[in-house]
Parts: structure tokens; sequence; C-alpha cells
């Protein structure tokens, strides 16, 4: 049964996108009635603008360095033509299929807000393209997160015009044969309508979400991992800071796992455990913070004009801009790089029998020499922390003024999105790996391992064989670990174990 998606332009919130990001593409959009009347006044001003020839930007004048030229009405439909053809000027690998799906989604949530002057038809045509699942191809390099993602959408506005590529069932048609199939009327731009398609930030707003939902499993799977491994090397895990009540979801989580049995049997004590409890609870509240910030956001106008229906009139601001989004991602890629710094610290920790007194064997394995055992999943973990360090570079410290100076100052949010993401991807490796390597280290811990520990080590032991004996393909065990990791699995354990 297809899930509907009702829309208002004020009410969407994150979690009715979460099944979407994980490949679920089986939803279909309804519009409330409400917000129809506000859209139709917001297309009269419009109509009004073009009537009586008031020079609007974007309306009845050219764009950027262009805004003094009058167009005459006669031409003022070729200019929305013009612009979306002229500014579809991506390039690299096309975005996945449901985060422009969920561009679409938040694009038509902006337009209803009835700010953007575009007819009712558009808005239906649009929700149409979204219900058939007519989803354009968008390369990911070229925003600048000025303008929004002026050229992403752009691609994502051309490809409903019939022009460029479209995916329908797992590949790319030309975009004209894909209208055709589905008997879609391609779409043309009236006045205001191309601009109100590529002004906003649709595609970093998208592109974070997807990272936010899956950072939210990664922080859960962090602190289990630190559980787990706290419990394998038997170090203490006091916390002093003073937080109220419950307010330490981290030391609450490691509390309810590991009990009071490892107080009195401190061997090591590595700041990779000792300060992780407050580590660990200022990323998760960076990214609770991140969300509220990022449901603002796909439930505000994004565009540029905005229509002033009292005024019957319309006004120019900086509504599109991206340094929001931009510093969002930014914030995210060094919140979940602490994770895996101190993720990696902790691995070294299990697999090398030197830098403590913990009993375990070097690299996890019985027989050393013979079998190598966590030795290189380890490397794996060192490779994707550097790997993640020149990722964490902050590109809203950037800018490089675009259209002829007008555009004097950009935020570069868009390439801080997409590096988010690889962030995350990687931190789901680091975790993941010490998930395995901790269970491993509880296989040798000469202790007894509390009840809700137990059950984490059968878990993983469903996924993952034990290695005292043997030498493992790791490379396929580890995408598998990541695997339960990023799609829930995890998380779903840790609410079984009423951990979360």
């Amino acid at each position: 049964m297809k899930k509907v998606l009702t829309l208002d332009g004020a009410n969407l919130q994150l979690n009715d996108l979460k099944e979407i990001l994980k490949g679920d593409l089986d939803i279909v959009v309804e519009i409330q009635d409400h917000v129809k009347n506000h859209i139709l006044q917001s297309r009269n001003t419009v109509d009004m603008i073009v009537q009586k020839k008031i020079p609007i930007y974007g309306i009845s004048t050219g764009f950027g360095k262009f805004k003094e030229i009058y167009i005459p009405h006669q031409e003022m439909v070729d200019l929305q033509k013009n612009l979306i053809i002229s500014h579809a000027s991506c390039v690299g690998e096309p975005l996945k299929p449901n985060i422009v799906l969920v561009m679409m989604i938040l694009r038509l949530n902006c337009l209803i807000r009835g700010f953007s002057g575009v007819r009712m038809c558009l808005i239906e045509s649009l929700q149409q393209a979204i219900n058939k699942k007519l989803i354009p191809k968008v390369p990911c390099q070229g925003s600048v997160g000025a303008s929004g993602d002026l050229a992403p959408l752009s691609h994502l506005a051309l490809g409903l015009m019939g022009i460029g590529e479209i995916w329908i069932d797992g590949q790319y048609i030309d975009a004209d044969q894909a209208l055709k199939i589905n008997d879609f009327e391609p779409l043309e731009y009236m006045e205001k309508e191309g601009l109100a398609m590529n002004n906003g930030t649709q595609m970093m707003a998208a592109i974070n979400l997807e990272t936010l939902m899956r950072s939210q499993y990664v922080m859960d799977a962090a602190d289990l991992a630190l559980g787990l491994t706290s419990y394998a090397l038997q170090t203490n895990y006091n916390f002093l800071k003073c937080h109220k009540g419950n307010s330490n979801k981290t030391l609450n989580i490691l509390s309810s796992l590991i009990g009071e049995t490892c107080q009195e049997q401190i061997k090591t004590n590595p700041k990779s455990i000792q300060t992780a409890f407050t580590t660990h609870q200022i990323i998760r509240q960076s990214i609770e913070e991140n969300l509220k910030i990022l449901e603002r956001e796909i439930n505000s106008t994004s565009d540029n004009p905005i229509i002033d229906n009292e005024r019957q009139s319309a006004r120019s601001g900086g509504n599109f801009h991206g340094e929001y989004m931009g510093m969002l991602a930014d914030n995210m890629c060094i919140a979940l790089q602490r994770l895996c710094i101190f993720s990696e610290r902790r691995q070294e920790r299990l697999v090398n029998s030197e830098v403590g007194d913990c009993g375990l064997p070097m690299f996890l394995t019985s027989k050393g020499g013979l079998l190598n055992g966590y030795m290189i999943p380890q490397y794996t973990s060192a490779a994707l922390v550097s790997e993640n360090k020149v990722l964490t570079h902050p590109s809203c410290i950037d800018t490089v003024p675009t259209s002829a100076n007008i555009e004097d100052h950009v935020s570069m949010g868009a390439y801080s999105a997409r590096k988010a993401m690889q962030v995350v991807s990687n931190a789901e490796y680091i975790i993941a790996i010490e998930l395995m390597c901790a269970a491993q280290g509880l296989e040798f811990a000469k202790i007894q391992l509390p009840p809700k520990i137990s059950s984490c080590l059968k878990f993983i032991r469903n996924i993952i064989p034990d290695v005292k004996t043997q030498d493992i393909f790791m490379n396929q065990y580890i995408e598998l670990m990541a695997h339960n990791l990023r799609h829930g699995q995890i998380n779903q354990l840790m609410q079984e174990l009423q951990l979360l």
C-alpha cells in the first residue's frame, strides 16, 4: 500500500521522508486544499505585474548582471525557458534518484506556500511528476549555493520540460520519451515560474537530510560500540559532568548496557573511553539541533523575488542563500569526525596488546603469526579517519564571486552537503569495524558478560564469524556490518534491548 504524504507548506516533518531516503519510492503526494487560495492570489499578483509592465527582477527583467534590461511582454515566457536551459550546467555523477525525489517534494512544499507566483497547473504538474516517479537526472557538481541550488534545480526543471534524461524503472532514458510513456505533458514555464523552480536550497537540504538520518544510526551504534569496547577492555566509565537527570543519553545507554559491574575492575583508562561520554553527548546534541534547523528550512520560502500579495508587488531578498545548509553540513562533518577519531583509537586499544593490560591477544587472534585477526581492519579505519580529516575542512568558509560579482558572496553549501555524505559513509564503516573488534574482544575477555552485552554479541556473531582460529574475508563482513548499521538493524537491536 502506497504511503500518502500530505503537504501544506508548513508542517512537513523529516520523518515523513525517511522511507524515501532508505530507497522506498512508493509514495503519493497530496496537497491540502486550504493552501490553494494563497497560490491563486500569488499568481494573480504576477499577472498584474506583467499586464502593467512593471519592471520586476526575473519576471520582466533579465537575471543577475542583466537585471536592468527590461524584457518585452512577448518574450517573457522565452526568458523563463532560457533561464532553465542555460542554468542546467552541472557536471559529474548524477544524484541518487531518491535524493532527487526528495528535492522535488521539498520544492513542491516550498511552492505551495504561496509566495512564488506560480500557476496552480504547475503545482499540479509537479505533484503528478512526483506521483508518477518521473525523476530527472541531476548531476551533483555545479552549485555554489548562492541563489540556492540554481544549476541542480534547473536540471530538475529541465527534465520536466522533456529535455535531458529521466530515471524510470532503474535506468535513465530520454526525458521526452519518458514523459510520453507516462502521458505527461512537458512543462512550459510562464512568467516567474522558471525562477520559482530553480531558486532554492532543496538539493542541499535533501542531501543533508539523508546525512542526518544516517548520523542518528551512527550515533546510536557508536554508543553501543563504546559500551562493548569498555567492557572488553574492562575500563571504568565514571562520568562527572554536570548534566541534570537523564540528559546524557550516552551515559544512560552505557549504564543500561553495562550496569555497575566494571566500576571496581579498572585496568586501563584511555582518554578515548574516559572522555567519550562527554564527546558523544555533545555530538548527539549537535545532530538533534541540526535536525531542528533542517526542519525549519524545508518549511520555509527560498524563492527570489517573493510575491507580496498585500502590496501587490514583489520583494527581492536572500531567502535562497545556502549558508544555513552549508554550515549545518560542515558542522556535521566535524561532529562525525570526532566520533570516528575516538572509535579508531579504541580499536587500537582492542587490537594492540602492547598499549594496555587488558589481557586480549595481539590483533584478537589466538594464532598470531599464522593468523592476522583484526590487524588490517584497523588500517581501514585509520585510512578513513585520515580521509575525513580532509573532508572535514569547512567548505562554507570559502567564497568565489560569480555572476559578474553580483553574487559577491556564495555559501559553497552544496559541496559542504556532498562531502558530509561521504563523511557519514566513512563513519558507518569505522563504527562497524569497532563493533566487530569489540565483539571479538568479548570472546577473549575472561569475565562474565551481562545479559544485554551477551545479546549484542550474539547479534554480531549471527553476522560476523569468530576469528579466534581462522582468518576471514574481511571486506565482505565489514560491508555487511556497515549495511546493518546504515539500515537501522543496530538501532532496532538497541531498542529491543531497551537501550534507547
